[in-house]
């Protein structure tokens, strides 16, 4: 797993790439009660609009650290916000992405 500017982790499992919150940027939100996530099989490019959150403390807009191709949304978060608020960070994931290069995972 690696950590993207203290606010994303980046797990990657086979081919695909999962993308979710670290507790510092849960921190620094407060808690959760809106995320707009984007659509099954959507191209992301990086430093492109990955997920927009409102939250206690802020509304933030969060930049996906790859591109790719999304394969996964968590829906449930979508349905219920709060579970974004998850002290197991592994928990607060919002997206999936496949067709990444490799070699932009490596330079996080």
């Amino acid at each position: 797993m690696k950590t993207v500017e203290h606010t994303l982790w980046v797990m990657k499992t086979g081919d695909e790439y999962r993308i979710g919150l670290t507790n510092d940027i849960q921190d620094d939100l407060g808690a959760i009660s809106f995320v707009n996530l984007p659509k099954l099989g959507e191209t992301i490019q990086k430093n492109e609009s990955l997920a927009e959150l409102e939250a206690e403390k802020s509304v933030s807009e969060l930049t996906s650290p790859l591109t790719g191709t999304v394969s996964q949304i968590n829906t449930e978060a979508e349905a219920n916000p709060s579970l974004l608020d998850n002290p197991d960070n592994k928990e607060a994931w919002l997206v999936v992405l496949t067709g990444v290069d490799e070699t932009e995972f490596e330079k996080l």
